[in-house]
């Protein structure tokens, strides 16, 4: 799985995530829409080893009509904050650099902003949308190249 497909699962697995997409988010209450918005590489040793970094945006659309709700919604993004944290250990991730593909781990996951980000049909008594950051380093190693089957 590529570095999409693996957040992807991780906030899949993730209790309070029911209803994910990917680049696309329903106006309405627990969907949920993750925005990969770029991949860098970080560094790159002499044989071609890389440390990669990978940012997202994860949008939630949650009820918030009083402050109990609100309340609720930012807790939950803390309590995903706490939890993507502790996924990352050595969770395998696969990359196609030039014309091979190689195997990897995911080394470290952060979060940040988790805030109430628009309320899109201008009614707080709907649903709302609060986004989250989140950064996502990985390896990737050279002498794991994974053999075409052709």
């Amino acid at each position: 799985m590529n570095i999409i497909e693996v957040l992807q699962s991780a906030l899949e697995t993730f209790p309070n995530i029911n209803d994910l997409h990917i680049d696309y988010n329903e106006n309405a209450p627990d969907s949920f829409g993750l925005y990969p918005t770029g991949d860098r590489l970080v560094t790159q040793d002499i044989i071609g080893n890389q440390k990669r970094n990978h940012n997202f945006i994860l949008y939630a659309d949650f009820l918030s009509f009083n402050d109990y709700l609100r309340l609720q919604n930012s807790s939950t993004l803390l309590e995903l904050h706490y939890w993507l944290e502790h996924y990352a250990d050595g969770q395998e991730v696969t990359a196609i650099i030039g014309e091979n593909e190689y195997i990897g781990n995911l080394t470290k996951i952060t979060c940040s902003n988790g805030m109430l980000f628009s309320i899109p049909d201008g009614n707080m008594n709907t649903a709302v949308r609060y986004t989250l950051q989140i950064a996502v380093e990985y390896t990737i190693s050279t002498n794991t190249l994974i053999e075409s089957e052709e």
